[in-house]
C-alpha cells in the first residue's frame, strides 16, 4: 500500500510503505520546512498520508 501527500509548498511524500513514506516526510521536512522538525510524530505523519 502506498502513501502520498501534497504539501502546500508543493513537494509530493511518497512511500510504498508507512516506513518509506515517513523517511520522505521526515527528510522534506528537515530540508524545507526546518521550524517542523520534531513537531511531528509518526502517527501524525501518517495521518497526512493518502493511502492508495
Amino acid at each position: 500500500m502506498a502513501y502520498v501527500y501534497s504539501c502546500d509548498c508543493g513537494y509530493v511524500v511518497r512511500g510504498e510503505t508507512a516506513e518509506e513514506f515517513v523517511a520522505d516526510m521526515e527528510a522534506h521536512i528537515k530540508q524545507a520546512h526546518p521550524d517542523m522538525v520534531g513537531k511531528l510524530s509518526r502517527e501524525d505523519m501518517l495521518a497526512f498520508g493518502e493511502e492508495q
